[in-house]
């Protein structure tokens, strides 16, 4: 009996109303499942309780900065500390991909993100083993 792949489930964490549905959709249209965070609080708890393949989220959240939420993550020692995050952000300059970097993201990318180029650097990230993750051209 053949079983059926259930599609990869990405957390959009943005504290924009009309850019989470936005991502959202965007992202139901490529099949994936999608949970959503207004805050990085709320992202922590999404990540604590359900198996979240790949994480993208705003730099500038209203309870703390997405790099702070990221260091949180990858410290947990769970599935969360591996998952790709995806950083999008309102402002651009090193200082703030110095920021995510340092904090663990695997990408970058200032809105609006060219959205065909996104789509691309998650399924990606998304491709199962290291080696393929790794093998990513990271925007930075």
């Amino acid at each position: 009996m053949q079983q059926t792949r259930t599609p990869p489930t990405i957390l959009v964490v943005e504290d924009y109303a009309d850019s989470r549905q936005m991502l959202k959709l965007l992202l139901e249209t490529l099949n994936y499942e999608v949970l959503t965070a207004a805050n990085g609080r709320e992202a922590l708890s999404v990540a604590a309780n359900n198996h979240i393949d790949l994480i993208l989220t705003d730099f500038d959240l209203p309870d703390m900065t997405g790099p702070t939420m990221v260091r949180y993550l990858r410290r947990r020692g769970n599935h969360s500390a591996t998952v790709p995050i995806v950083m999008l952000t309102a402002f651009e300059g090193y200082h703030y991909r110095k920021l995510a970097k340092q904090a663990g993201c695997d990408a970058f990318f200032v809105k609006p993100p060219d959205f065909e180029f996104l789509k691309r650097t998650v399924d990606c990230l998304l491709q199962e083993g290291q080696a393929k993750r790794d093998s990513i051209a990271r925007v930075w």
